[in-house]
């Protein structure tokens, strides 16, 4: 580990801890007003909630997806890491917003916040590891293949965070417009849109950092791993204060 590694990644990690303590939940109040505007049009309500939550930095948005993001190769790289963290989202968004009638009551009645936040960070570290664990054994080059079914796990566990709970209740809020058949629309389209502006994040984020080390791949990438353990370790801790004050 370089000492520039290290920074990079400490960087990374303060930087997105920072984004995430100091954004209140703004999803849920901004979610009925667009929805209240945009009444009929639900579908592209929906799908402009969702870029908003792609946007928010939480547990299961971009300051995860940036860290998968530059641990890739290329710009091509990181928006598949992405796709497949933010697609297992959506995956699960969909599928369960139309069975939001049975789960709506659980969801309502248990804060799974602090449950979500350190199995996420469980989930992180243990991803990390693997990848530190895997990078000592090979060199990191442009030719390097990243394991995908791993960002997918994760992804999966993610998907059950806080948010998961505004998709219930937009679920709730329309059923009375939609048929029961079309209500996993609503998962899919909030999960699309926060994709979206999820890919668009880390495009961002990836040049520039790849610019800032020169397109030196093996520093940038090593810098990804770490920070991804430093935000697991920083999750379950705030998992745990969340859970005390609760």
């Amino acid at each position: 580990m370089s000492r520039k590694e290290l920074i990079i990644a400490l960087s990374i990690s303060l930087g997105i801890a920072i984004a995430i303590l100091s954004l209140p939940d703004i999803l849920e109040p901004i979610a009925r007003k667009i929805l209240l505007v945009l009444g009929i049009y639900w579908p592209l309500a929906i799908f402009i909630i969702g870029v908003v939550h792609g946007l928010k930095p939480d547990e299961h948005t971009w300051p995860i997806t940036v860290s998968y993001g530059i641990m890739q190769k290329n710009i091509k790289g990181a928006i598949i890491s992405t796709s497949v963290f933010a697609g297992a989202l959506t995956l699960v968004w969909a599928s369960l917003s139309a069975l939001t009638g049975q789960l709506f009551t659980f969801f309502q009645n248990y804060n799974l916040d602090p449950i979500v936040d350190v199995i996420v960070g469980l989930t992180m570290i243990g991803v990390a590891l693997i990848f530190i664990i895997r990078g000592k054994d090979k060199v990191v080059d442009k030719d390097s293949n990243p394991d995908y079914k791993l960002i997918w796990v994760h992804g999966i566990a993610a998907a059950f965070g806080g948010d998961f709970i505004v998709v219930l209740l937009l679920t709730i809020a329309l059923s009375a417009l939609i048929s029961v058949n079309a209500t996993f629309l609503i998962g899919l389209l909030f999960g699309v849109g926060s994709w979206i502006a999820q890919s668009m994040v880390v495009l961002l984020i990836y040049k520039g950092l790849v610019k800032g080390v020169k397109g030196n791949f093996q520093i940038l990438a090593r810098a990804g791993r770490l920070s991804l353990l430093f935000l697991g370790i920083f999750m379950i801790g705030l998992g745990v204060l969340n859970s005390l004050g609760s």
